[in-house]
Order: C-alpha cells, then structure tokens, then sequence
C-alpha cells in the first residue's frame, strides 16, 4: 500500500502542540467522522491508571480500573454522537496476542459498547501492504486533517506530522475506512480470540 502522506509535505508537530491542535480540531469533525489506525502492539500509557495496574501484574485490579471508566465513557461518547460524528478505529493484532493488546481490547470493548466503532485486522492480512516498513499510525478528522502519530522506541507519544491538504486527508480516510471495512467487528474477535486468554505477566 503506498504511504499516501509523505511526511516532508506535513507540518511537525511535538507533543504539546499536537494535542492543542488536535483538541481544536476535533469537536468541527463533522459527519465524516474520526478514523484512526492503531499498529503498533504497545503504547507507553503514561499514568492511566488501569495501565499502571497492567504494569504490576495486577489484572483482576487493571479490569476493575477499566469498569471504574463507564460513566466517564458514557457521557463523553454521548457528546460525541450529539455532535453528529462517530469515532472508528481499526486495530492491527500479531499473534500471539502480547499483554498490552490483550489489555488494549478489553479496554476498547467498553468503548465499543459506548458507541466506539473498533474492527480487528491480524496483522497477517497487511503483510503485503508492509513491504517497506509497518503501516503508520494515522488519526483522520473528518475532511480537516490527518496526522501521522509518532512515538519514541519506548512507545512514548512523541507528537504527529499533520497533513491539511484536502486530498491528502481524502487518501487516508479512504485508507482507513477499507481496513475499517475488512475487519472484524470487536465482540466477535473478543469473545474468540481474547476472553479465553488467562491473565497476562504485565505490559
């Protein structure tokens, strides 16, 4: 899949100015609503709680965490859908599943269940697309803007280069919405492949 955002063409963000910017940005989403693309199998998640607990081995507690968030998640994706807009966001998995996907989605089953659209691709179903490299991880709002998100070797966010260009924008929503569209609803992927699992070592 050729990369349809090179990055010379976007404006560099750090970290600090991505989330102003995206924070701007994101509640005029409108109805072509949020798209994002998760690639990687693991994320340094700061101070989320429910991650730190992950982190120390402590399952039964970082699910707990997660359960603590429904209200939170309530009303923010009732926002969202008064807004008129709808998040989506596909997840690539490798297999075996590692302890941050596993925590990952049973985190985003709860999104999901508050309105989030989460579809499951394996990572099998890319490969031809990842000849030159994995596939970025992109976020899209709307018809505005797309950032391609960059992280530290750690998994550390590391701030995004943003692309405004109408057809730049065009080309990865379209990118997103076909793997969007391949993959396999959350809940189902869920009930196969993750609630079996026995707890993870840690993240």
């Amino acid at each position: 899949m050729p990369d349809p955002l090179p990055v010379a063409e976007g404006t560099r963000l750090d970290q600090q100015a991505y989330v102003a910017d995206f924070e701007r940005r994101f509640w005029r989403i409108g109805a072509e609503g949020f798209w994002k693309l998760e690639r990687m199998q693991g994320y340094d998640e700061g101070e989320f709680a429910s991650w730190r607990a992950l982190r120390a081995g402590d399952w039964t507690e970082s699910l707990r965490l997660i359960e603590e968030l429904r209200p939170e998640f309530e009303e923010y994706y009732g926002k969202i859908a008064a807004a008129g807009f709808a998040l989506h966001r596909v997840r690539v998995v490798e297999r075996p599943v590692v302890p941050y996907i596993q925590w990952e989605l049973n985190l985003l089953r709860v999104k999901d269940e508050y309105g989030e659209r989460v579809r499951v691709v394996d990572a099998a179903e890319v490969a031809e697309d990842e000849a030159d490299g994995p596939l970025p991880e992109l976020c899209v709002l709307g018809t505005d803007a797309v950032y391609v998100l960059h992280y530290t070797p750690s998994g550390v966010p590391d701030g995004a280069t943003r692309h405004t260009d109408p057809a730049a924008v065009d080309r990865a929503r379209g990118q997103v919405q076909r793997l969007h569209a391949s993959g396999e609803p959350l809940e189902a992927y869920f009930r196969r492949e993750i609630a079996g699992l026995p707890a993870p070592l840690g993240g």
